[in-house]
């Protein structure tokens, strides 16, 4: 019990992280330490301008990675399941390169594939942790499982798009098309490299969000008298895409303004999280814990009656 609990605060905290990270690029602040680890030769330098958000970044990174080591431990003490313990090794090996990527966005000076793949990591580790903090729940009542390939191709195509996002915010592509929210120069396909990124970025937004509402909807009908976990997640997914289109315009409408790119990035992490969860709960590992106990076909019964 103790270790999902641990692995739940572990996931809040790489959620809190993750918007954290958000704000350091939009604030120009990647570089405002150019060492590493450390921030100027100081373990605690004068938090403040850049080095509040790029230090204060590293901070919170060091805290998710004690957090992981001490759920690895904690696993490696508590549970005996073979793949519990190499998935919370895994997460430990993750955080590892993780911190490699960052160290190497300083040292090199903010590469672009260093610095997209930075970010693409941090949300696979999310998704390991959470899938972790599912796998180290209490055992519950059976459900049955439900179809959920809709919902695991929405939760590829959020990661996929929150990636591309990673691609648009490091290109500087965020306004190649200006503040022009439908077309991109006039053209439903722009003609140079960042406009091309940025309709690209759009363009799987748009795709998400339909994907998001099909598999919602898809599993609120099959779930029906299921779980009311299960239906709250379908439920507030629309919801969650709604949102996450919406500041996706805004973020071009207001020049990137720095409040609307942290919560874009914060609501596409929660999306991530909402499809992921659904997912889980509604395959083998969210359901027939307690298997209920199956009926006799009716010629099997009329045998036993003589």
């Amino acid at each position: 019990m103790r270790e999902h609990r641990l692995a739940v605060a572990t996931a809040a905290a790489t959620f809190l992280l993750l918007v954290i990270g958000g704000l350091v690029h939009p604030t120009g602040s990647s570089l405002a330490c150019p060492d590493w680890p450390l921030c100027n030769g100081m373990v605690f330098p004068p938090m403040r301008g850049g080095i509040l958000y790029e230090h204060g970044h590293r901070l919170a990174a060091l805290s998710v990675a004690l957090l992981t080591v001490a759920l690895s431990v904690m696993v490696f003490r508590a549970r005996r399941e073979y793949d519990l313990r190499l998935l919370s090794v895994a997460a430990v090996a993750l955080v590892a390169v993780q911190a490699a990527l960052g160290a190497l966005t300083v040292i090199f000076k903010l590469p672009l594939l260093v610095s997209a793949g930075h970010l693409a990591t941090s949300m696979a580790f999310f998704c390991l942790v959470i899938y972790l903090a599912h796998r180290l729940r209490p055992l519950t009542p059976s459900a049955p499982p439900v179809g959920r390939r809709l919902v695991g191709l929405a939760t590829a195509a959020i990661y996929a798009q929150i990636v591309v996002g990673a691609l648009v915010r490091h290109t500087g592509s965020a306004l190649a098309c200006g503040t022009d929210l439908l077309l991109c120069e006039g053209a439903l396909w722009p003609s140079w490299g960042p406009a091309q990124v940025q309709v690209v970025h759009r363009l799987l937004g748009y795709t998400v969000a339909a994907l998001v509402l099909a598999s919602s909807l898809r599993t609120l009908r099959l779930s029906a008298g299921g779980p009311p976990l299960r239906r709250r997640l379908a439920a507030l997914a629309p919801a969650l895409a709604a949102a996450q289109v919406a500041l996706g315009l805004l973020t071009v409408a207001s020049y990137v303004a720095l409040p609307i790119v942290a919560l874009h990035l914060a609501f596409g992490a929660a999306l991530l999280a909402n499809q992921l969860a659904l997912f889980l709960l509604l395959g083998p590992h969210g359901a027939a814990i307690h298997a209920p106990t199956a009926r006799p076909p009716p010629h099997l019964a009329t045998e036993i009656a003589r």
